[in-house]
């Protein structure tokens, strides 16, 4: 194990640090005698987050050798045990032992694959010589249990798919967004974008490649989630329920969503199970951070519990990849385009339902500055049914709850009524 760990890390210093990492919207920290904990689904460009930091560090003047970067999916680490770690450290201090005598900074990707790996980090976190980052796709493993081991010493960031912002300057659309006054032509090139970004989505491997390598791609990383990130690490009664509940959530993303539902469904299918197993597999794909729950707005426990969760998914390019519809259902993929843009903010997210049964999609609490919003999210609002319907259901919220900011994000209307914003999407994006 020593030779294939010294092969790594050989490569690594002679390949160096990607030149072509694109900068992200991420806001990266760390602190002596804490771990830096980059999370979120496969995919997202977590470990091109910490290649930032690493060349962040260089031009700072920390050289390379003090830098150890380790992706515990490497198949040649695949047999590794929790026995092995400790010759990470022997192989970097022969590899450059004067380095080795400084403070070192350790970027280990998918760490929590070897077992027992808790006690290992909890070390490197105590030394006062090493600042330890982790990388890894679920959030159970990478939150609740390094929360326990090291009893608060972690810094939590997570990382999404390319925003909106983030897909124009990847894909050298804008290098800088203008705030406002924007002209005709940067108006026509927004909108074109946010017809590319709802198509595509935001993984960052998938850009400027062909639909069908795309689907093939994203189908991929569906399937990465489902063997990897669910199977290997979670005992399923039954494989064939599970992935009829993920075949569920992508066919009926942004809609209320209750593993009731889910078991009569799979029972007309023919298909045996039970509402705590699907409850199960529901908790497992928002811990790889694949689906994201989001419950109704109340201060009861019995309300919640009655009401059924909306499921939205980390992306429209994986949902066009895994459903075939999604010509007839733009306003559900608007939707959920938009509970992604308030899902990368430290926001707290609910739903809302009037006295009167009226529904706002999102009533959306700042969890630092405490401030709340209404978002209503319709695809057009020139049937004068949805223009009432939506209007009607966002001022009798705006009413209950005393928020004054409400706003509708549509495709492309744009005006202001009785004091509420219509907004097109790409506009709400850049704002």
């Amino acid at each position: 194990m020593k030779t294939a760990i010294k092969a790594v890390l050989r490569e690594f210093y002679d390949d160096g640090i990607p030149a072509d990492a694109v900068p992200r919207d991420v806001d990266y920290c760390e602190k002596l005698r804490a771990a830096t904990v980059v999370k979120g689904m496969r995919r997202t460009g977590k470990t091109f987050v910490t290649y930032l930091k690493m060349r962040s560090l260089m031009e700072d003047g920390v050289e390379l050798g003090r830098i150890v970067h380790l992706n515990f999916e490497d198949e040649r680490l695949k047999h590794m045990t929790v026995d092995d770690l400790h010759l990470i450290n022997e192989v970097h201090a022969e590899l450059h032992p004067e380095c080795a005598k400084q403070k070192c900074w350790y970027f280990l990707d998918e760490l929590q694959a070897i077992e027992g790996w808790e006690a290992y980090a909890r070390r490197l976190v105590d030394s006062s010589r090493i600042q330890l980052s982790l990388t890894g796709s679920s959030s159970k493993l990478l939150s609740e249990e390094i929360a326990t081991e090291m009893r608060g010493r972690s810094i939590p960031i997570e990382v999404f798919p390319l925003s909106f912002p983030e897909f124009i300057r990847f894909n050298g659309i804008m290098d800088e967004i203008p705030e406002d006054g924007w002209t005709e032509r940067e108006r026509g090139a927004l909108r074109n974008a946010m017809t590319r970004y709802l198509e595509c989505g935001g993984f960052p491997d998938v850009q400027n490649v062909s639909a069908g390598i795309r689907a093939g791609m994203l189908q991929g990383y569906v399937d990465a989630v489902l063997y990897r990130d669910v199977l290997e690490r979670h005992e399923v009664p039954s494989i064939q329920a599970l992935k009829y509940t993920l075949d569920y959530l992508f066919h009926n993303f942004s809609r209320k969503t209750s593993s009731r539902a889910i078991v009569g469904v799979l029972r007309q299918m023919g298909v045996a199970t039970g509402r705590e197993s699907i409850a199960d597999y529901l908790g497992y794909f928002k811990d790889a951070y694949l689906a994201y729950p989001v419950s109704i707005r109340s201060d009861s426990l019995a309300v919640k519990r009655v009401n059924p969760d909306k499921m939205y998914l980390i992306d429209t390019g994986l949902i066009r990849a895994m459903n075939a519809k999604m010509d007839q259902e733009r306003g559900w993929l608007l939707e959920n385009l938009v509970f992604m843009s308030l899902r990368r903010g430290f926001n707290k997210i609910e739903y809302y339902v009037t006295k009167g049964g009226g529904e706002v999609d999102f009533l959306v609490q700042d969890n630092v500055t405490q401030k709340r919003r209404l978002v209503q999210v319709t695809w057009d609002m020139s049937d004068k049914q949805t223009f009432a319907r939506e209007m009607n259901a966002l001022k009798d919220a705006m009413s209950e709850t005393g928020i004054k900011d409400g706003i509708i994000v549509t495709w492309d209307d744009e005006r202001e009524i009785d004091g509420i914003r219509i907004v097109p999407a790409w506009k709400w994006c850049v704002s």
